[in-house]
């Protein structure tokens, strides 16, 4: 009962962060393109799609663990591309980076957890 609350949460989280990708596309957008990203519009939308997907499939149940493998493979994805604190100057700008890029491997790790105790 606990994991499935649990679950539900952790799949809320990501589809807000899909939304928040279709909602804040220019915001997001300009942020990509200052982060060098390939196509930031498409990718923008691609993974906003594959946040709301994979958020769905925690809180469903169906295709778990291929929603799982999405949501391991965009937050791979954002972390090396998106949040390259390694490439910066500011001292600040490195700390949030750096907290992004280790919060989004923290959740992957956590989703790994996940897809190995499936039931």
């Amino acid at each position: 009962m606990i994991k499935q609350i649990l679950l539900i949460l952790l799949g809320i989280f990501f589809i807000l962060n899909g939304i928040n990708h279709f909602f804040n596309t220019h915001i997001l957008e300009e942020y990509a393109e200052k982060r060098s990203l390939f196509a930031p519009k498409l990718m923008l939308t691609l993974s906003g799609i594959l946040l709301c997907l994979g958020g769905l499939a925690l809180i469903t149940g169906y295709f778990l663990v291929e929603g799982i493998i999405g949501l391991c493979i965009f937050l791979a994805i954002a972390s090396f591309s998106i949040h390259k604190f390694w490439t910066l100057k500011k001292r600040e700008t490195i700390m949030l980076e750096a907290m992004h890029f280790v919060k989004n491997w923290a959740i992957l790790f956590e989703l790994a957890y996940i897809a190995y105790t499936v039931d």
